[in-house]
């Protein structure tokens, strides 16, 4: 996986600004950013965890999860500690709301108990990715193979902000800003098409619960 100086060198070598005689560093990483936080919205990050309820009660805090966008799927009640049963107690009724900014899973399910204080609940969520050294990130979480996509948003960004600049200066090519704009937004365009792709061919992904069974046969038929 890339880290984030090996992404910024990518970034300049499509700009042609190695150098970073037009492009200072600090905004190939603000466009490095908007490009991932762009990607994660189409394709986030999917993690799971277990979280201890601080209080008794249908309303359960999750502003101890870092990076959370959705929350995907809850089981309750779950014991870390113990095998697993099956099948898993996924709850049925529940909602991610947002209270003041911090996160907030409200089990709306109205029949049944209630989490009690001290137990424990398995959260699956999706979170952004991170490149390493990006916002202090310890790793690169973004496929391989999507690193690429990450250089063309980025480069398109890039190049969106500079015709912002280059429009409020003087200039002896006064249609460079609009070429700038025009290439950058070729970019994005491209760079936006490819996750809701991605995306969709994820979502394909499945795997049988059963085997392929047995064969009808002439008893099978009615």
């Amino acid at each position: 996986m890339s880290t984030l100086a090996q992404l910024e060198d990518r970034v300049e070598q499509t700009l042609f600004d190695i150098a970073n005689a037009i492009w200072p560093v600090a905004a190939i990483d603000e466009a490095i950013r908007q490009a991932l936080h762009e990607y994660s919205n189409a394709l986030p990050l999917h993690a799971e965890t277990v979280i201890t309820a601080p209080a008794a009660g249908r309303e359960v805090a999750l502003n101890n999860i870092t990076g959370l966008l959705a929350v995907t799927d809850v089981i309750w009640p779950y014991e870390s500690d113990s095998d697993e049963e099956w099948p898993p107690n996924y709850l049925r009724g529940w909602s991610l709301q947002w209270d003041d900014a911090q996160p907030l899973l409200v089990l709306t399910e109205t029949i049944g108990a209630q989490p009690q204080i001290d137990d424990e609940l398995r959260i699956y969520y999706t979170k952004l990715h991170t490149i390493q050294n990006l916002d202090s990130a310890a790793a690169t979480t973004l496929p391989a193979h999507h690193e690429s996509l990450i250089v063309t948003g980025a480069a398109g960004f890039a190049a969106l902000s500079r015709s912002v600049e280059r429009a409020e200066e003087f200039n002896l090519d006064e249609k460079l800003p609009d070429r700038l704009k025009a290439w950058g937004l070729d970019r994005i365009q491209d760079f936006r098409a490819k996750p809701e792709k991605f995306s969709a061919a994820q979502r394909t992904s499945y795997g049988r619960p059963f085997g392929a069974g047995w064969r009808s046969d002439k008893w099978d038929l009615p």
